[in-house]
């Protein structure tokens, strides 16, 4: 594995509330034994440290609801303040030309060589002759995903070296059928590896990409405020 770059970012996210006391809110309380007042202290992530280490690929995952795209906001809070990084986000990439995918990639990041446009798209799992030449419009929801994948990848490369690249992607894999997830994230796995200066880091409820992403780091969020972070080297049966 590459030698990466590296960023240490803290993460917590709590706030004050005030509620009606009612009966249904003392009710679900107790169900989750929790206290009520009139004015409390509402705990979403707990105080967690997390380091970000290029060439490697950090999974977030927990039920809906729990906080991941939570934690995905204090992580690019983070890094967006941070001058030795770049942040990448899935939700934020500028829309594309609508030309064949061949052209509207090169296009997006200034300039790209034709054999790399091919190698991103391919990593994406679109490395179909007539789907290349397709216009993303002409795209159905789970290749346009990929399209998104394969954006975020050109972005990356086009990318300067000289500072980490952390990837930030929520709902990873979420719209693709499970047997496509699972081969896109072992190509995600792999370029990772490849990239000393790139953090991947996939968010999702899909616990079944645990395997085909193979984690550096794994951050379990599940309801409440505690937060799991376990690296590669912890022996814990949830991931290995």
């Amino acid at each position: 594995m590459n030698q990466g770059l590296v960023l240490e970012v803290d993460l917590e996210c709590l706030y004050g509330t005030a509620v009606e006391v009612s009966p249904h809110v003392l009710r679900v309380a107790t169900m989750f034994g929790l206290g009520i007042d009139e004015r409390r202290t509402q705990v979403v992530v707990t105080a967690t440290k997390l380091v970000l280490r290029g060439g490697e690929l950090v999974f977030v995952t927990g039920p809906s609801g729990s906080g991941k795209s939570t934690i995905l906001r204090l992580i690019a809070e983070a890094v967006g303040g941070d001058k030795s990084a770049r942040l990448i986000r899935f939700d934020d990439l500028p829309v594309l030309a609508d030309r064949a995918l061949v052209d509207c990639l090169s296009e997006a990041v200034g300039s790209m060589a034709l054999e790399d446009v091919l190698r991103v798209l391919s990593l994406a799992g679109l490395n179909d002759a007539f789907v290349m030449l397709r216009k993303p419009s002409e795209l159905s929801d789970g290749q346009r995903y990929r399209l998104r994948l394969a954006h975020v990848l050109a972005m990356v490369s086009a990318g300067d070296g000289g500072v980490l690249q952390v990837v930030l992607g929520d709902e990873f894999g979420s719209t693709l059928d499970r047997l496509t997830a699972a081969v896109i994230a072992k190509n995600v796995r792999k370029w990772t590896r490849r990239q000393a200066n790139v953090c991947f880091i996939a968010a999702t409820t899909h616990d079944d990409l645990l395997e085909p992403l193979e984690p550096d780091v794994l951050v379990v969020k599940e309801f409440g405020e505690g937060v799991e972070v376990l690296n590669q080297s912890d022996t814990h049966p949830r991931m290995f």
